[in-house]
Formats: C-alpha cells, sequence, structure tokens
C-alpha cells in the first residue's frame, strides 16, 4: 500500500489508545530502537505528547513546528501493524509502528 500523507488531527484519531514501538533515524544516519512504548496522551494545535508505558523510559514530546508531515504506511509483509511517521524538519525520522486505527484515515478500498 502506497504511503499517504495525513494531517495531524487524523494522526491523533489514527493513535486512539494504543502503544507504538518507536523507532528513531537521524538525518545523519543513526539508527536507535527502543523496546519501550509510547501512546498518544495529548495532541494539540502546537504539540503531540507521548507517554510511556515502562516506567523507566521517559515521556516524548513532539513539536509540530518541528514536523515537515505525517505519513502513515504499511510495510508489504505486515497485516495488522502499520506506520506512522513524523518526518522531522531536521531530516529526522520518528516511526510509530504498531496498531494503528486504520478507520481514521479514510483509505478507499
Amino acid at each position: 500500500m502506497a504511503p499517504l500523507e495525513i494531517d495531524p488531527p487524523t494522526a491523533a484519531r489514527a493513535f486512539a489508545d494504543a502503544y507504538f514501538n518507536l523507532l528513531r533515524r537521524g538525518a545523519d544516519g543513526s539508527l536507535v530502537l527502543s523496546r519501550d512504548h509510547w501512546r498518544l496522551e495529548e495532541a494539540t494545535r502546537d504539540t503531540f505528547r507521548f507517554s510511556a508505558r515502562e516506567e523507566d523510559a521517559p515521556d516524548l514530546e513532539v513539536r509540530l513546528d518541528d514536523v515537515e508531515r505525517l505519513v502513515w504506511d504499511r510495510l508489504p509483509r505486515q497485516q495488522v501493524r502499520s506506520q506512522i511517521r513524523f518526518v522531522l524538519v531536521s531530516g529526522d525520522l520518528w516511526t510509530f509502528s504498531g496498531t494503528v486505527d486504520e478507520s481514521a484515515l479514510q483509505i478507499a478500498p
């Protein structure tokens, strides 16, 4: 399925109340994959705030001024999981992978 650009309100609905893995790829080529899980706690006009499921993991905040675009996609072999990607102005890419509420995406069959 082709990647789909989404707006912040659509992304917020698609996160629903599920927990997601996070993969962070830096503009410098670095890669950080965490064993922790986050869920969207709050989405405002300016910021997405994520709370961690694991006690020792930090909460995360993404300012929408730092986001160039938001993209949803599903990799070819994935049937249940899919991704919401934050393409940051800095060139970094934050990929939240998990069970997205695809009904929020209005995907044509």
